[in-house]
């Protein structure tokens, strides 16, 4: 639960380390907190999370509610693209 997840050779590790949990509780009796842990098993891996829009949506970017994702102190990555629609 706690390994760090900062590297690739981090995320790799943890990877691993939630295979082999898997399997583990695939041998296990098919209980129901088994069976509630092998639905959560995926959510142990750290994820990116990606916002992308083009520079006129950026530049209105008050009214989409994404200032308050970034004001928020959430991971996450924005990428804006040139599209010069507008």
């Amino acid at each position: 639960l706690h390994g760090p997840q900062l590297t690739e050779h981090d995320l790799q590790s943890q990877q691993h380390r939630v295979k082999e949990l898997q399997a583990k509780l695939a041998d296990m009796e098919q209980t129901p907190a088994v069976r509630d842990l092998m639905s959560v098993a995926d959510h142990l891996l750290r994820r990116s999370v990606w916002i992308i829009g083009g520079d006129g949506w950026a530049y209105d970017i008050g009214s989409g509610g994404v200032d308050h994702v970034l004001a928020s102190g959430r991971d996450v990555n924005v990428l804006v693209l040139d599209t010069e629609v507008y």
